[in-house]
Formats: structure tokens, sequence, C-alpha cells
């Protein structure tokens, strides 16, 4: 689960291999893009490549809680994710 913060303006964009499913559980949340945003409640999801950068912010006066599925597609079973130990 993925509980973003209110204020993502000093996070950084983020990009990585594979590909990244969002799906708003609870409360309002904001997909943004270099590009612009999206705006996504309770049952709304986003699927996209995770190569393009992105970041996400809660919108809901609390934190909104998403769940989050990351597929790698680098083939190999011993090639490391650059975000996950």
């Amino acid at each position: 689960m993925l509980y973003p913060p209110h204020d993502a303006g000093p996070v950084p964009f983020r990009d990585h291999p594979g590909e990244e499913f969002l799906f708003v559980h609870e409360g309002r949340a904001e997909l943004l893009l270099p590009s612009g945003s999206i705006e996504l409640g309770p049952g709304d999801s986003a699927y996209f490549r995770a190569t393009l950068p992105h970041k996400v912010r809660s919108l809901s006066t609390e934190r909104a809680a998403l769940l989050l599925l990351v597929c790698d597609d680098r083939t190999g079973p011993d090639t490391p994710h650059p975000h996950l130990p």
C-alpha cells in the first residue's frame, strides 16, 4: 500500500524499468507527470510504463490509500530493482 504525501513538490519525479499499476482504495490522489496530471478517486486506477517520470500526491484531507503494483520487465532473476531492497 502507498500513502502518498499531500505535498509532492519537493519529491523528484521517479522513473524505473517496467510497468506500474495504481488503484485508489481510499481518498483522492493525483498522478503527476511532466506533461500534466490525472486526478483519481476511490475505485480509479492507472496503468503506465514506469519509464515515464511520475510521482503521486494525496488530495483528500487524510492521505489516500493506493494499491501499488510494479512489474519489472527486465529479464533475469538476479537483476536487482533500483528502488527495492
